[in-house]
């Protein structure tokens, strides 16, 4: 179809969209699906949550006056459509690439990205704090959380709930419910939230019960006892009724007509309002609504058929991480895998098909997720938690006082940790290193192959004590047939002896940093070069090296605040050692999106840069 006979491209402001009937709306809803996946094919993007609320986004644009009225997308993942219809549709082929717009909702970007978000279940807190600074100023306008069933199981959207139906502050929550969060949903009040589909009846009973009181005459009084009663027994919402939270629902979430009756129906209602809206993940595209979790998250692919356009050919950290999990849990029937809702990206969905009975799936809840761990060490088991870097600061309390405040044996899989790329800032692993090196207790590791996560992964299991081991997103180094040699608790690894320079680094960046030693050997300069293996605790023998040489150079992917670099230069201050250092990792800055590749170039991680940098240390110090 020719763009100039689109209703998309008609749609210039919200005073064209108000204009648009229901009809229309339908088919505007049709021309944004083919725009997101068109685009979205090509630059990769958080597709079937985008897919899933286009009639939802029509709808809330069609009834809210915006940027006045607010929207808060928690996660914020399937805001394509919002920012599409909020002009930012000739720049949408720049999603998620460097210096374009972001995949999530962007203060910086956008006055109708009312708050920043990227992490589940922090919209209806984040509305709510709104709604109570707009009562305050006695302002006059509408704030609308969406929120997922899968965000909904969080506890940070739970006690808003909590709070919401206490002060009982206008808001509206759009529930989107489809059953999935990444992968299928899980827990008690997923299920719940499913049986409400399954009340039909209720709603026709209901009506029913409505007319027949509206003409009863003299019974009128039983029939209104009768309707409390079967509302108490058998109403969906009844729940969020209790709570204070007014229930509208279960609403088909792609019927534009149904969405428009509910949402002016909520705007009407004094009080917090939910509208129970039922989706399909990856509506309108049959790829992504066969297989919701691969679609979730995309690399660019073929739209006339869904694959992959690019193979990964190598193995990843992740792999190592699953395929080990796997083996060591046939021989050890203490193991124990726990995840939170991510079984799929952090591999242990593999677990869980051989050992279903010891692997558990949380939900979005990761400081549920560290204490069940705590509990179940507590009772002998070796319980390893698989958390994405970024992630894992949601449960940073529960790290410290369950965990490591008691020595319990259990194992953080810091997945993600370093550049994580196009996801941005709110996914970044930047600071894990940084936020756990203080804490008493726990022993950190930074595998630099395959080989050495895996050695890891088995010291951890005779350990006794809390660990970490952080690894990133990407392939990992394999060194073959050349063995790791066996890891000793706070022994560094020691590849190269030399008298000019000592450098050190560990895990996701040692590859780049190795060919920078090879490069300086090759110009003759002798370098120490020492694979630092445990952050913590770290090897003292380090200071003999830097005493040697008195130059240092120290390569890492986390922020240079708190992260290796400053846990040398604690020591040899403690040393009292006296050398040159140049410390290299990530700038005290929240690191925008873009390709990983990119960004390691541009924030000097990159074999060029790393290089430079030795020479210049070198020159100052002569």
């Amino acid at each position: 179809m020719n763009d100039s006979n689109q209703l998309l491209s008609k749609i210039t402001s919200f005073v064209s969209l108000k204009s648009l009937s229901p009809e229309e709306l339908i088919r505007l809803a049709g021309e944004i699906r083919s725009f997101i996946i068109d685009n979205v094919s090509k630059t990769g993007g958080h597709l079937a949550s985008s897919l899933g609320v286009v009639e939802i986004t029509l709808a809330l644009h069609h009834v809210l006056d915006l940027p006045k009225d607010k929207i808060i997308w928690d996660v914020g993942h399937q805001c394509y459509a919002h920012k599409i219809l909020t002009g930012r549709k000739e720049r949408f082929h720049t999603l998620r690439q460097y210096d374009g717009i972001s995949g999530f909702p962007s203060r910086k970007e956008s006055e109708y990205d009312c708050y920043g978000t990227g992490h589940a279940s922090t919209s209806i807190s984040a509305a709510l704090g709104m709604a109570k600074a707009r009562d305050i100023k006695k302002e006059n306008f509408r704030i609308v959380a969406v929120i997922g069933d899968g965000s909904f199981t969080g506890g940070n959207a739970l006690e808003a709930v909590n709070q919401a139906g206490y002060l009982g502050t206008p808001i509206i929550i759009v529930l989107n419910d489809n059953r999935m969060s990444i992968s299928k949903n899980v827990g008690a009040f997923s299920e719940y939230t499913h049986r409400i589909e399954r009340t039909e009846v209720y709603k026709n009973i209901k009506h029913s019960m409505n007319r027949l009181i509206e003409n009863a005459g003299t019974i009128r009084e039983e029939l209104i006892s009768l309707k409390q009663y079967i509302k108490e027994v058998g109403a969906p919402g009844l729940l969020f009724e209790k709570l204070g939270i007014n229930y509208i629902g279960p609403v088909d979430g792609h019927n534009i007509g149904e969405l428009l009756d509910a949402f002016q129906r909520a705007a009407e209602i004094h009080g917090p309002v939910l509208i129970h809206c039922k989706t399909v993940k990856g509506k309108g595209y049959h790829p992504a609504e066969e297989n919701k979790s691969r679609f979730h998250g995309v690399s660019p692919f073929d739209a006339a058929n869904g694959n992959d356009l690019k193979k990964n050919t190598g193995r990843t950290f992740t792999d190592v991480f699953a395929e080990t999990m796997v083996k060591v849990a046939e021989k050890d029937p203490s193991v124990i895998a726990i995840t939170a809702a991510m079984p799929d990206g952090t591999g242990l969905s593999r677990f869980k098909d051989a050992f279903p009975d010891r692997f558990f799936d949380v939900g979005i809840a990761e400081q549920h997720a560290v204490v069940f761990a705590a509990g179940m060490a507590s009772q002998g088991f070796k319980p390893v938690c698989a958390i994405y870097s970024t992630f894992l600061q949601r449960a940073y309390d529960a790290i410290i006082h369950d965990v490591c405040l008691q020595g319990l044996p259990v194992l953080f899989a810091i997945d993600r940790a370093g550049i994580v790329g196009n996801d941005g800032p709110t996914h970044h692993g930047s600071f894990d290193i940084s936020f756990l090196r203080h804490i008493p207790n726990l022993t950190i590791m930074a595998p630099r192959s395959e080989n050495e996560l895996e050695k890891m992964i088995l010291f951890y299991l005779s350990l006794g004590k809390p660990a970490a081991i952080r690894f990133p997103r990407g392939n990992c180094m394999s060194i073959g047939d050349d063995p790791v040699e066996e890891i000793e608790i706070g022994r560094c690894e020691i590849l190269r002896s030399g008298d000019d320079l000592t450098v050190i680094s560990c895990g996701s960046v040692f590859s780049e940093v190795s060919l920078v030693v090879d490069s300086l050997n090759m110009k003759g300069i002798g370098v120490t070069f020492l694979n630092v293996r445990f952050i913590k605790p770290l090897d003292r023998s380090i200071c003999s090296h830097i005493r040697k040489t008195g130059r240092v150079l120290i390569v890492e992917e986390n922020s240079v605040q708190g992260g290796v670099g400053s846990a040398v230069l604690e020591m040899c201050a403690a040393e009292n050692i006296k050398a040159s250092f140049k410390l290299i990792g990530l700038p005290d800055i929240f690191i925008e999106h873009g390709d990983q590749s990119f960004l390691r170039k541009k924030y000097g991680l990159s074999h060029d840069a790393i290089f430079e940098e030795s020479l210049r240390l070198l020159q100052a110090c002569k």
